[in-house]
């Protein structure tokens, strides 16, 4: 069976013909999600003047990648912006995380959807953000530190494995399912080449048994959406209606716009085909647990008093700690991580050496630190040492006010602290 005669077998034949033609002759949409935290729209607007507004997600645009190659520009390296897929930025947009949840995104790498919660979230609560892929979830983290996120617990493991620690435990769950991926086609030839039924029907089983793990750890009042990037049947409405079949109580929450398809067995469900929306595609679910959220029980954790006396003034009293092999991590809400391998609890203060130095990622989550110079930002990210008239200490520095990192401060010289493996020379930054 071709992937024609596949898509025949649910979907009317206009529709179907219109995305294959979509496949095949248009180009691939780009898009960038801006960090409000870090870049003001107007500033990113001056930089880049031919962005479009996305029609319906607040701080997305659209661009074209042969006229900005935002992927190699300061900006995106300080965080300004994370460069994903409109139709991936739905995920986030419907679920609409609000401050102080709890949120799991269970196959998370590389992490776009968890940092687009985060903003959304303005850094409060938490995020449980897992890959199962350990690699992934290291590029997981790196994006979460480069992007200057509090809140985010990024693990490595099997959810499903865990489930019993965290049943009826998250305000809202992100199932972005391991598919087919016939939504990459027109951005990689393998996929395309690697797509067969075989193994649709493979991964729609394996759909099948995460979205129970999702469900089973969402909590009563909370929100599940269930997406991939495949426009199968199969692995979609299929998956769906198998758990509404074991969870009768469940609520469907319809998802509707004028550019996206829903099919007539699951109404309120949304396909984001590319030959409606401008997108690569996605196919989305919104789903709801019946009952009242039971209120959770708040554990703060607190340094021991060595690791208070030496933190000082980088530790907040008001969030969660945690010190494991040496290294310190502050969250704003307290998420129990549970038979994963842990990454990052939120943010990354510094390690117990003394004198305390904080890290790069605690550089890169502050709003106020030391302003530099066009001539001083460039000398530091070639990692140099750069002039500064201040009082000995450690400081973040900035640029256009976006945090760069950490220089340590003695005698009118600021020793940097760049990491070594991001040193670049930007001389010709438009920024």
């Amino acid at each position: 069976m071709d992937f024609r005669e596949h898509l025949l077998a649910h979907f009317p034949e206009k529709e179907v013909d219109d995305l294959l033609l979509a496949l095949e002759k248009e180009e691939s949409v780009h898009a960038l999600l801006l960090n409000p935290e870090k870049m003001e729209e107007d500033t990113l607007l001056s930089l880049y003047p031919h962005l479009r507004k996305h029609s319906f997600i607040p701080h997305a645009f659209l661009y074209d990648k042969k006229e900005y190659d935002l992927g190699k520009s300061l900006p995106f390296d300080l965080g300004a912006f994370y460069i994903m897929d409109p139709s991936s930025m739905a995920v986030a947009h419907y679920l609409d995380p609000k401050p102080g949840m709890r949120v799991c995104d269970i196959a998370a790498a590389p992490g776009g959807k968890s940092i687009h919660c985060s903003i959304l979230m303005e850094n409060l609560g938490a995020i449980l953000s897992n890959d199962i892929s350990y690699p992934r979830a290291k590029e997981l983290s790196g994006n979460v530190e480069r992007m200057g996120r509090r809140n985010i617990v990024v693990t490595s493991g099997d959810l499903a494995l865990s489930q019993s620690h965290y049943k009826n435990y998250f305000d809202a769950v992100i199932l972005d399912a391991p598919c087919s991926g016939s939504a990459m086609f027109r951005k990689n030839s393998e996929a395309k080449a690697d797509w067969s039924i075989e193994k649709v029907k493979r991964l729609s089983a394996l759909q099948k048994e995460l979205i129970e793990t999702a469900y089973s750890i969402l909590s009563p009042g909370g929100r599940l959406l269930y997406s991939t990037c495949s426009f199968s049947y199969e692995e979609d409405e299929e998956v769906v209606l198998d758990l509404l079949s074991n969870h009768p109580e469940a609520k469907l929450i319809p998802i509707r716009h004028p550019s996206f398809y829903s099919h007539p067995d699951l109404e309120g469900a949304a396909h984001l085909f590319p030959s409606r929306y401008e997108g690569e595609g996605q196919f989305l679910c919104l789903l709801e647990k019946p009952g009242i959220k039971e209120a959770k029980r708040e554990r703060k954790e607190e340094p021991k008093p060595k690791a208070k006396a030496l933190l000082g003034p980088y530790y907040d009293p008001s969030c969660d700690f945690l010190e494991k092999d040496g290294e310190f991590y502050s969250l704003p809400l307290q998420i129990p991580v549970k038979g994963l391998s842990l990454l990052r609890y939120g943010l990354h203060l510094g390690s117990d050496k003394e004198p305390f130095m904080p890290s790069f990622a605690y550089a890169r989550a502050q709003k106020e630190g030391i302003e530099l110079t066009k001539e001083q930002a460039l000398a530091y990210l070639r990692g140099e040492e750069i002039p500064l008239d201040k009082e000995k200490g450690a400081y973040p520095v900035f640029y256009h006010g976006l945090a760069l990192g950490m220089v340590k401060v003695s005698g009118g010289r600021g020793k940097n602290h760049y990491p070594k493996g991001l040193r670049r020379d930007y001389s010709d930054a438009s920024l």
